[in-house]
């Protein structure tokens, strides 16, 4: 018989089974029943004989048992299989030895209760179920998710973002009875836990023979290109800005300077005579000039203010002690002593100078004999008769005359000096104001020029301007990013298209072995994915499907994929498929005991000679030692339910 091969890289399959084992009971001193099965194709076959079509008899049980050992939860959420066993064998149990990662282990599991599962490397079945070793289920259940599904290139499945399970993975190696082998991703009667099962399982095909290697990068592509679109789109506006600004500055330079629209300092020449920039810095320096004589006209003001107030002191202090003298003989002429002793006591009296120097006669005033003269005058004695008052008070008002006229020559000097101090005080602050006003100009400009200066240097390249560079630089580190992750999408194309290649070849070399076909046609982007031809009918969908999973079986030892190597058929041949066809499918499948890959078929079909060997397990109803359990469990006239 031909057998096809894929290029093998591991020389055993990262998952298959060496024995199963059936108990009767953990105490038992012998197996049940022990079935061995070696790498390569193994068959379980049920063939009618007289009295039996060959169902009924416990393939579909064996299958169930297998999965159960692999860790199918489904055995665990309850089926009918184990509700018959628990009547009929309530102490009963499966064991086998399973090889997951190139590690053997031991493993044995009663259908009553899940606590007393039980696991070890290296122990024989009758220590587990002793319970003489450790128990490492745990670990053994680890092993299979590690080894199984952990190794994935994808963990979460795209879309529901669910992580992937050794449950979805073994639903795929081991479909049930129910599927009907009719469409290729439907693997269980009751579902395999997917929470989008519509697209799921396609996704688990894709990931699990290595086509699907970072779902994440297409997206993460999609959302660096959009991006660096929105990036660039903001790097484009931002390149625009500098001369936008620029003739904004520009004209800002000019409304500052007075340039209309038509003046020839618009001109673009930047550095010559003629141009704005040049005549805005000769305006700023116009402008430092207009601040220093203002300044130095501040310096001349304030000399000359200080020149007039020391004029005035003297003068004000004459008209000052004048009129302090004119309103003491008026209140003395009045008889009043009471404002007689107010102005007494005024700077401005005659009491005050006592301690003053008189210039003329470099003497005391209060030794002048004139001054104390005076004094006596303004005085008002109750004592004197009031022929004497009235003598006193002609010569105070023949004194009065004489002061009056005498204060207004003093007042008018001293009024002429306060004008000129007004006109010094307001040239002064004018002085000021133009050394304000032409600072807050020369600010203006100055910073217009710099913001000319600025832009100029931007537009021509020179400067680097912050918010441009940072947005090319933004530019540059998404585009490199883009790039990057271009390579990477473009060389998981590159490995989809190996990859697709290989099983595509193994798919054509697979459909030249069966009788009637010259070509088979792998494409994962269809809802069946294998196709076989020239001819195509709905009859053939089982085994298409059928030839696609050994197809993907015979591809599990390439070092790209990441297919366990392990498959398990529950009696297709039920299925629509002519004894011929199927014969040919088997005899494409690996049969080698060498070989990387475990095929388990089970079949109510007698096997050709040239099969016989790889027989493990022949069943038939003619008597309860032919049955699975050497015992009818539920309904002998069907097959068991799943």
């Amino acid at each position: 018989m031909a057998e096809l091969s894929a290029p093998a890289v591991r020389s055993h399959p990262r998952l298959w089974v060496e024995t199963l084992w059936i108990l009767d009971s953990l105490a038992a001193e012998q197996p049940l029943r022990e079935i061995p099965l070696t790498l390569g194709l193994n068959l379980i076959l049920s063939p009618p004989v007289r009295g039996s079509t060959g169902h009924g008899v416990g393939k579909t049980a064996f299958c169930q048992l297998l999965r159960f050992v692999l860790d199918d939860p489904q055995w665990a959420a309850g089926s009918p299989l184990r509700d018959e066993l628990l009547q009929a064998m309530p102490d009963g149990a499966v064991a086998a030895k399973v090889h997951v990662g190139g590690q053997a282990w031991t493993v044995v599991k009663p259908w009553r209760h899940q606590k007393h599962y039980r696991a070890a490397v290296g122990a024989s079945w009758k220590q587990l179920a002793r319970d003489e070793v450790p128990n490492e289920h745990d670990r053994y259940a680890a092993s299979l998710r590690d080894s199984l599904a952990g190794i994935l290139p994808v963990q979460r499945l795209p879309g529901s973002n669910q992580p992937i399970q050794w449950q979805h993975v073994l639903a795929w190696c081991s479909r049930d009875q129910g599927s009907r082998y009719q469409s290729y991703y439907h693997w269980r009667t009751e579902g395999t836990g997917f929470t989008l099962p519509a697209q799921s399982p396609a996704l688990v095909v894709r990931i699990a023979l290595g086509l699907l290697t970072d779902a994440s990068t297409l997206d993460q592509l999609r959302k660096a290109e959009d991006k660096l679109r929105s990036a660039e789109q903001d790097l484009t506006a931002w390149s625009r800005r500098p001369d936008d600004l620029m003739a904004h500055v520009k004209h800002q330079l000019a409304t500052i300077l007075g340039a209309n629209e038509a003046s020839p300092f618009r001109a673009k020449s930047l550095f010559d005579d003629s141009s704005l920039l040049a005549l805005a810095k000769q305006r700023a320096t116009g402008y430092e000039q207009a601040m220093q004589e203002a300044r130095d006209d501040q310096t001349r003001l304030e000399s000359r203010r200080s020149e007039l107030l020391g004029e005035r002191a003297p003068l004000a202090q004459q008209v000052g002690q004048r009129k302090n003298y004119v309103a003491r003989l008026e209140a003395a002429i009045e008889g009043n002593t009471k404002e007689i002793d107010r102005l007494r006591n005024e700077p401005q009296s005659l009491e005050s100078m006592s301690v003053q120097l008189c210039g003329p006669g470099n003497i005391p005033f209060g030794e002048c004999s004139r001054v104390q003269e005076q004094i006596r005058t303004v005085q008002f004695d109750n004592r004197l008769s009031e022929n004497q008052r009235a003598k006193e008070k002609a010569a105070m008002q023949a004194s009065l005359a004489a002061q009056r006229t005498l204060l207004q020559p003093a007042e008018r000097a001293l009024s002429s000096v306060d004008e000129q101090l007004g006109k010094v005080a307001d040239a002064l602050e004018s002085a000021k104001d133009r050394e304000l006003a032409a600072r807050a100009d020369k600010r203006r400009l100055d910073e217009a020029i710099v913001d000319f200066e600025f832009y100029e240097g931007v537009v021509s390249g020179k400067t680097d301007w912050p918010e441009l560079s940072g947005r090319q630089t933004t530019v540059r580190v998404l585009q490199e990013e883009v790039d990057r992750l271009r390579g990477k999408a473009e060389q998981e194309r590159q490995i989809y298209a190996q990859r697709r290649s290989a099983i595509n070849a193994t798919m054509e070399a697979l459909a030249k072995q069966l009788p009637s076909f010259t070509w088979g046609v792998f494409d994962d982007s269809k809802p069946h994915p294998f196709h076989l031809g020239p001819m195509h009918s709905t009859t053939f969908g089982v085994l298409e499907t059928l030839a696609g999973d050994l197809a993907c079986l015979l591809d599990s030892s390439n070092p790209d994929c990441y297919h366990p190597g392990f498959l398990l058929h529950d009696s297709p041949r039920e299925a629509e498929m002519s004894e011929p066809v199927f014969w040919a499918l088997l005899a494409a499948a690996p049969q080698s005991a060498s070989a990387p890959c475990q095929y388990v078929v089970t079949t109510s079909t007698e096997a050709p000679e040239q099969f016989q060997s790889y027989v493990r397990l022949s069943l038939d109803a003619r008597s309860d030692s032919g049955l699975l359990f050497k015992a009818r469990i539920g309904s002998e006239s069907r097959p068991l339910p799943i």
